[in-house]
């Protein structure tokens, strides 16, 4: 899966620019001053842009979305060493949490009329599908919820635009693809309520994954389109992959010691972006 990432996002980087997509060659089809819908608008000449085809270097941006997990193994029972005592189960990222939320605020730097730098601040979070069966240890059942999946960082990215086209139902559009590298901080995660035959199996949360900064990578395509003078609204989509948090300490010696060797996730975004050009 890794590989796979990697592989969309160096597309996504430098795919395009060997079709002559990241040129000049648009220029004169495209310009950064889209007005209302049409991609063609020409500003008026200022004292720094005699030739009245001034390029907007610096836009603000803001998204927000849901995260759907369709890969990576919150809980590793293929993992354990207790022989013969318990029988734990795999559990992947999408049976122990539902559908996640995004939010991002950043800018981003015009290199060229088809391709910009960018770089975000985020948060996620994805809520706990509660009590999970774990399977069984000394011939009875564990249960257990997992505790939130939190998370924020930053990213930086490429995005490569395509040449607008005409659109089925609101006038022009402007494809891209973009390639994003990232570091991620996420948060504790724990087992709660767990229970053993049904007795409390702890009276206190179980530390399970620990805290800290990990790596992640994206590889988005979306469609943008003019709204106002300087502003643009874009849908886009694609895969994530965050790497797994550091096993917490504590399950050492225990049935459950190796349940917590996976965590990496991959993901699924879909966000609405909104950009305006300065």
């Amino acid at each position: 899966m890794r590989i796979l990432i990697l592989g969309v996002s160096a597309i996504a980087l430098s795919g395009c620019s060997w079709l002559g997509l990241g040129s000049n060659n648009n220029y004169k089809s495209y310009n950064h001053n889209a007005n209302y819908g049409n991609y063609n608008y020409q500003p008026k000449a200022t004292s720094g842009c005699n030739s009245g085809k001034c390029l907007s270097r610096w836009n603000l941006e803001a998204a927000l979305g849901p995260t759907i997990n369709v890969g990576g193994k919150a809980i590793t029972g293929d993992r354990t060493n207790a022989g013969t005592i318990a029988d734990i189960n795999n559990v992947s990222f999408k049976q122990a949490y539902k559908p996640g939320v995004r939010g991002e605020i950043g800018g981003s730097y015009a290199l060229s009329p088809n391709r910009k730098l960018t770089g975000n601040v985020h948060y996620e979070q994805a809520k706990s599908e509660g009590a999970l069966n774990w399977g069984t240890v000394g011939a009875q059942n564990l249960t257990g919820a997992l505790s939130d999946y939190k998370s924020y960082g930053a990213e930086v990215g490429l995005r490569q635009y395509f040449a607008p086209r005409r659109g089925p139902l609101i006038g022009n559009i402007r494809p891209y693809v973009e390639g994003k590298l990232g570091a991620t901080h996420l948060d504790d995660i724990n087992i709660e309520g767990a229970r053993l035959g049904g007795t409390a199996f702890s009276a206190t949360d179980v530390p399970f994954y620990r805290s800290g900064w990990v790596g992640s990578a994206a590889g988005l395509v979306g469609v943008e389109t003019p709204i106002a003078r300087h502003a643009t609204i874009a849908l886009e989509s694609g895969i994530r992959y965050t790497q797994g948090p550091r096993s917490a300490n504590g399950l050492e010696g225990t049935p459950l010691a190796g349940t917590n060797n996976g965590g990496s996730r991959t993901s699924i975004p879909v966000m609405l972006r909104g950009r305006y050009r300065f």
